[in-house]
């Protein structure tokens, strides 16, 4: 039995009539304005404060313009074909059949095809381009540590809980983690970038607007994930020269102190090391609460385990935390202090602990 013509359905016959040649005509307006609109306007986004924010944000937009004019198109046919060719009141006969239409097949595909060329390579040329590094570029080495950032800067020889950087220079970042899988993420600057213990990453920012800004890890990597978090902050070049002078001469006076006082290493040991993310103690400023309070550790260390001793209990439970744990504590601190710390920073840590009486 041979099959009914299309060329003979009235349904067919109204789809090509002048009314949804306007109506095609309306939407393909409709899709083209709103995208455009939407690309341009971006409405899910803040501004970028860095160079690669805002070529991101520009592929962004195209991406969002294309699919909102698609969204339109295939919203607005589908919303007209249910109003003007659905089944009317009390019509029971069945619709006609209808095999396929080639041509329709061969546009749907090859128009999505040829899209999805263009944002690729497009997102291509936008990647080399943020990943380009410049000759004047600054080094940071980025450390993830459960649940605190460090950041290093080798020419100056100088480590930092947050991030400085001059205005519009390159920033080359190498990122390692000491224990698990954490990601650097700085949302101001549309950058996000895995930090892996077994390997070095790197990427590149470049502050555009001067302001300090959030950095946040968006690895699960742990009890204290949501509490791992930095700031980075852009500051003319004047004022990048004097922080870091400022920063060498802390380094100098921490080590004059340490020097003079055993008591201010353990104390920097002790923010350096990421305890303070977990643990308050107020000589520390530390405010931290998935962990005991260590206020007066010292004084309770001595007596916590029968025969073991404050300063034995206490490397303890640096070293073996799983072997002394606090009631109502759960077990969450890293089991490789052994291998984070040196014998120097431990020794200084635990004689700063057994002074908080």
């Amino acid at each position: 039995m041979s099959q009914p013509t299309q060329s003979n359905a009235p349904g067919d016959q109204r789809a090509f009539d002048n009314t949804s040649k306007l109506v095609a005509i309306a939407i393909g307006v409709l899709a083209g304005v709103a995208g455009i609109v939407v690309g341009i306007v971006k409405p899910f986004l803040s501004d970028a404060a860095s160079t690669q924010g805002v070529l991101i944000d520009t592929l962004f937009g195209i991406t969002l313009g294309v699919a909102t004019a698609v969204f339109v198109i295939v919203q607005g046919f589908l919303l007209y074909s249910i109003i003007r060719f659905g089944r009317q009141e009390g019509d029971e006969t069945d619709a006609v059949p209808v095999r396929g239409n080639v041509r329709l097949e061969i546009v749907w595909t090859a128009v999505p095809a040829v899209v999805i060329l263009f944002i690729g390579l497009l997102s291509y040329q936008v990647l080399a381009e943020i990943e380009q590094p410049k000759a004047d570029q600054l080094t940071v080495e980025v450390k993830a540590i459960q649940y605190a950032w460090q950041f290093y800067y080798p020419e100056q020889d100088i480590t930092t809980s947050e991030l400085h950087i001059p205005l519009d220079r390159q920033v080359h970042l190498k990122l390692r983690s000491q224990d698990v899988i954490h990601s650097f993420w700085v949302p101001a600057f549309r950058i996000k970038k895995d930090v892996m213990p077994d390997r070095v990453t790197e990427t590149y920012i470049t502050g555009s607007e001067l302001g300090t800004y959030p950095v946040v890890c968006t690895e699960l990597c742990g009890a204290g994930h949501s509490v791992m978090r930095s700031q980075v902050v852009v500051e003319s070049d004047a004022d990048f020269q004097e922080w870091l002078a400022s920063q060498g001469v802390a380094k100098q006076q921490a080590a004059a102190a340490a020097a003079a006082d055993p008591l201010a290493a353990g104390k920097q040991a002790f923010n350096v090391y990421g305890c303070n993310a977990c643990h308050a103690l107020t000589s520390a400023g530390a405010v931290g609460a998935l962990g005991p309070k260590l206020d007066g550790i010292g004084t309770r260390a001595g007596t916590t385990v029968a025969g073991q001793s404050a300063e034995e209990y206490i490397k303890a439970s640096i070293l073996k935390p799983a072997a002394h744990m606090a009631p109502g504590f759960a077990d969450l601190m890293p089991k490789d202090y052994e291998l984070r710390v040196t014998p120097a920073d431990l020794d200084a840590l635990v004689k700063y602990l057994m002074e908080e009486k």
